[in-house]
């Protein structure tokens, strides 16, 4: 079913030295999605497995996709009884040249699409993702920014993002679209330790023209600061630099 409707949700972690870094998180997001979408899971099986890759592998980065399982008739409705199968994924850890060191985001023209009972979730269909990676693809930048439907500020492509507006961060409200990143989470519980001010709010996509600087987050690459959007030079935040180095440090 996560083949032929995207009926599913996955976890990606990253493993430093057989240890998945975030465990807890991540596995509070997996089950609040299986709640959500009602995929009825033995996930303590997935984890012990993806416990077992990680030690075997030490540094690396490590995909859980967790399928409602085979689709025995066709057609959209969940069968009454399924099994749901967990399916895992060993990829190299990051390069340490996988960011540049100088750091350019554009804002695309491909955007998300506003559904408040997906919000959030980090669920199986990730063609709108798809569509502004092949976008990006054309700029040369590392990232792409996108907005919703409506015209709200929601994400990148690969990751949550953060602008520096008015001597504090914002970002996006994540209620009508996108990905509830573990990374994000961390920023905003690490970042008044940093002696930097975060919140969510809601925002247009314009809102990009007039901020003074952004970073942007996920679990693989963790806190990166952004030099220039839109062929425009950003601020780099001390505090925030900061902050990417208290986060990089972190185990949990």
């Amino acid at each position: 079913r996560a083949l032929q409707y995207g009926d599913g949700l996955f976890e990606t972690l990253t493993v430093r030295g057989g240890h998945l870094r975030f465990e807890a998180l991540h596995r509070q997001r997996l089950a609040a999605g299986c709640r959500r979408l009602g995929i009825e899971a033995a996930q303590e099986g997935a984890w012990q497995q993806a416990d077992m890759l990680a030690r075997a592998h030490g540094d690396c980065t490590l995909k859980m996709l967790l399928s409602r399982g085979s689709s025995m008739a066709r057609g959209y409705t969940p069968p009454r009884e399924s099994r749901p199968r967990a399916i895992h994924m060993v990829y190299p850890a990051p390069a340490s040249d996988e960011i540049p060191p100088r750091v350019r985001l554009v804002t695309l023209r491909a955007i998300l699409g506003e559904n408040p009972a997906l919000a959030g979730l980090k669920h199986c269909n990730r063609l709108e993702q798809v569509l502004g990676r092949m976008e990006l693809q054309h700029s040369g930048a590392f990232e792409g920014l996108m907005g919703s439907s409506s015209g709200s500020l929601v994400s990148g492509t690969m990751s949550n993002v953060f602008i520096g507006q008015d001597g504090q961060f914002v970002t996006p409200l994540l209620d009508q679209c996108g990905v509830a990143g573990v990374m994000r989470a961390v920023v905003l519980r690490e970042a008044a330790g940093c002696g930097l001010a975060v919140r969510e709010g809601r925002m247009p996509v314009q809102a990009l023209r007039d901020c003074s600087s952004v970073f942007i987050t996920n679990a693989r690459m963790g806190v990166v600061v952004a030099h220039e959007l839109d062929g425009r030079e950003l601020a780099v935040s001390s505090a925030v630099l900061a902050l990417a180095g208290k986060v990089r440090a972190l185990a949990d």
